[in-house]
């Protein structure tokens, strides 16, 4: 990602809606995070039957006849908190087997904070490896947006390619997110934490907040294939060392195989838990608005 990709990320209105209540200390309970009691003016809308009475447009009615609601920004905000994996697994460095992973993590950043953005919502970011590397919290402003990604662009590459501790992060988390915020979990979750059963790990982050992982995946990992064998210099994605690869055709269906075992085991988890997740697999901007904007289209239909 560089800074003339932030022009195309401004435009992203992704509709954040959010699987759980929104409740204020103020009367009144809201179901999205962009309208409400509040009393900043966002948009209008046709009147249907059950909208308030009071919030409907008198004066467009008296000039035109059409009868529609008034819309307005909530007065309790949902922050928006992005959890975001830069270790080495998903670090991008020269000769790295699986390249396009860090690229795919960064759009899904922009789309994100952007969105927020756009939707008023104040928006913070964790950058996490084995340690903490960055936490920036929630605010609003379109400088505050830059922020989040100029330090992505200056820092994300130069740390020492390590190991993501996972339950650090979800730690974390658990002291940092504010009861009912929205939280993107962005990782390629190839840590060994997420063999297995890891519902355990998941379930009290669930309960406090609206939590999404974003599931990132390198295109190589799906759909490639090779007609013959190759040499493949790489370096080790949690450290310094370099190896070469002999990759032949089934070497590289074998860890399609596994990357697709993996997802199975992921998705299976995250159903038990009862949490929505997305998987970015593109590095193309519009590819990823589509998978997200889609995400949230389905979650607005059937969110009870």
């Amino acid at each position: 990602m560089e800074q003339r990709d932030f022009r195309q990320f401004r435009q992203s209105r992704i509709q954040l809606f959010s699987r759980l209540k929104l409740r204020s200390f103020f009367p009144g309970e809201w179901e999205s995070i962009y309208t409400g009691g509040g009393i900043e003016f966002t948009s209008t809308k046709p009147f249907e039957p059950g909208d308030d009475l009071r919030d409907l447009d008198f004066l467009t009615l008296v000039q035109s006849g059409e009868e529609e609601i008034i819309q307005r920004v909530v007065e309790s905000q949902m922050r928006v908190l992005i959890w975001a994996d830069v270790s080495g697994s998903i670090q991008k460095f020269e000769g790295m087997f699986f390249p396009l992973k860090p690229e795919i993590r960064d759009i899904a950043l922009g789309l994100i904070v952007y969105s927020a953005l756009n939707a008023y919502s104040p928006v913070g970011l964790c950058a996490f490896d084995e340690e903490i590397r960055c936490f920036i919290p929630a605010r609003s402003g379109e400088g505050h947006c830059e922020e989040i990604l100029n330090w992505i662009i200056d820092q994300e590459y130069k740390g020492i390619k390590v190991a993501a501790d996972i339950q650090r992060a979800i730690s974390f988390l658990m002291k940092k997110a504010p009861p009912q915020s929205l939280v993107f979990f962005i990782s390629d979750f190839q840590d060994q934490v997420f063999e297995g059963d890891f519902t355990n790990l998941l379930k009290t982050a669930a309960k406090k907040v609206d939590f999404i992982p974003v599931v990132i995946r390198d295109p190589l990992e799906k759909e490639a294939f090779l007609k013959r064998s190759v040499n493949v210099h790489v370096k080790n994605n949690e450290g310094d060392g370099r190896a070469e690869i002999y990759l032949t055709p089934q070497r590289l269906k074998h860890i399609q195989e596994v990357s697709a075992s993996r997802l199975l085991n992921l998705e299976k988890n995250f159903h038990k838990v009862g949490i929505d997740y997305a998987i970015l697999d593109s590095s193309s901007i519009d590819d990823c608005y589509k998978i997200l904007s889609g995400f949230f289209e389905v979650r607005k239909r059937t969110r009870v």
